[in-house]
């Protein structure tokens, strides 16, 4: 009986577990004003899941940031 539960906690476990998608972002310096400027690498790279955001004069040069959210 011990046996059968184990081996339903860990069925549970690993389906929970492929439930929860974790979240990546990558980032690269470039010129965007809105997140429509950052959405067309971010759409082709990473699917129309992902969500691009760009942020003004974030960049490490002092230009302009584009972050792309996926699930990894």
């Amino acid at each position: 009986m011990a046996k059968k539960n184990t081996f339903i906690l860990c069925f549970f476990c690993k389906a929970m577990n492929q439930n929860v998608k974790k979240k990546c972002i990558e980032k690269w310096e470039t010129i965007c004003v809105i997140e429509d400027d950052c959405q067309e690498k971010c759409l082709r790279d990473h699917g129309s899941k992902a969500r691009p955001i760009c942020l003004v004069q974030k960049g490490p040069t002092g230009g302009d940031l584009c972050e792309c959210e996926y699930n990894c």
